[in-house]
């Protein structure tokens, strides 16, 4: 059996799996096994990747659209979120007609945008719309604390990879730093103002920190969005990645793309070479999954792919998982009404990207190390 060598230049998309609804967020389950989705249709979705198909069950207890997940690190639980500020624990290893754990109904006045468990698997941090962050016992969802702060709801959620801290973003540009080895309290600011935009004509802010990513080593702080936007209706601007030096909270380097897309980065993921992988997003076309080697502004490799919303890099180090939507072809306002017999809403094409050379032979099975 020969190792497989990370390559990006050399991705090709190794596996799919569909869904007839939008999926938001899709994660690997921390060995690797599993894959959770969560999106519009309010079901929690699981995939068991053991066999030689993967086996579907989904989960029922939100009544609204799922819009966050995480896994605890250690132990089979799962933890969700909706836009009624809900939270539910899984365990993820149960029939599908298992109940939650444990649920919290109240951990945000609206939508719960972001979940994250601690390395430690003691707590659950969850950020939205009512722009404070709420940490819960991952044993049975008692909160533990809140931090204030923030002035606009919270998109993103971080930890260093030491555990010691804790790292959201808002709307406005705001990235604030927490310390979880010292009771959470704040630390300092970074400011990534840049991928914020309010213009006089604009009735809305536009844009945010959408995504937050730290590097093996704990030494760069990527975050991503997009700057320049151009309006506040369907909100298209330059997609943008700023990259910070965690020591001083300095700005390094702006990330940027040539492709067409025109949304925010939503997604994420630093490799385990230094590379940084991001997603992007454009209105009913094409976008596109960047890699970086962050010493350069443009990307070293870019690969054609559908709006994603989310990326988990595999145990392995070797293999990418994007939630994109799959367009279902009815676009338009009152589409639904006017085309009903024939409507279709978009759905989700979960792809795996493998991060190394096609295989020669692609019948050879590729194991859950990456080998051949």
């Amino acid at each position: 059996m020969s190792e497989l060598v990370l390559s990006v230049k050399d991705a090709w998309v190794s596996s799919e799996l569909k869904h007839d609804r939008q999926l938001f967020r899709a994660q690997y389950s921390p060995d690797g096994r599993y894959v959770a989705a969560v999106g519009l249709d309010r079901l929690v979705h699981v995939w068991d990747l053991s066999g030689e198909t993967p086996a579907h069950r989904s989960f029922e207890a939100h009544g609204t659209w799922v819009s966050s997940l995480a896994f605890h690190p250690s132990e089979a639980l799962l933890f969700t979120a909706d836009y009624h500020g809900t939270i539910h624990c899984w365990e993820y290893e149960a029939g599908a007609s298992a109940k939650p754990r444990w649920t919290v109904t109240k951990a945000d006045a609206n939508n719960v945008r972001a979940l994250l468990v601690t390395p430690d698997g003691l707590h659950l941090v969850s950020g939205g719309d009512d722009a404070i962050l709420k940490v819960w016992s991952t044993k049975d969802g008692k909160e533990i604390t809140r931090m204030e702060g923030h002035e606009e709801c919270v998109f993103s959620l971080a930890v260093s990879p030491d555990g010691i801290h804790l790292v959201s973003g808002d709307l406005l540009g705001s990235i604030r730093q927490w310390s979880v080895a010292d009771s959470w309290k704040p630390v300092r600011e970074l400011d990534a103002k840049l991928l914020h935009t309010r213009k006089d004509n604009f009735l809305a802010d536009v844009g945010g920190v959408r995504s937050l990513a730290f590097d093996a080593e704990g030494r760069w702080l990527a975050a991503g969005g997009m700057k320049e936007a151009k309006s506040n209706a369907f909100c298209p601007g330059t997609p943008t990645v700023l990259v910070f030096d965690w020591a001083t909270g300095g700005l390094k380097r702006e990330l940027g793309i040539k492709g067409k897309s025109d949304g925010p980065f939503n997604a994420l993921q630093f490799l385990e070479n230094g590379t940084l992988a991001g997603h992007t997003e454009i209105l009913h076309s094409p976008s596109e999954l960047a890699f970086w080697n962050i010493e350069q502004p443009e990307s070293i490799h870019s690969m054609v792919n559908h709006s994603a919303y989310d990326l988990s890099l595999h145990p392995d180090g070797l293999q990418l998982l994007a939630a994109g939507y799959d367009p279902g072809g009815s676009q338009g306002n009152g589409a639904q009404k006017r085309f009903s017999e024939k409507y279709v809403p978009n759905g989700t094409a979960l792809r795996t990207f493998s991060l190394f050379a096609k295989p020669a032979n692609q019948a050879k099975a590729i194991d859950s190390r990456g080998q051949r």
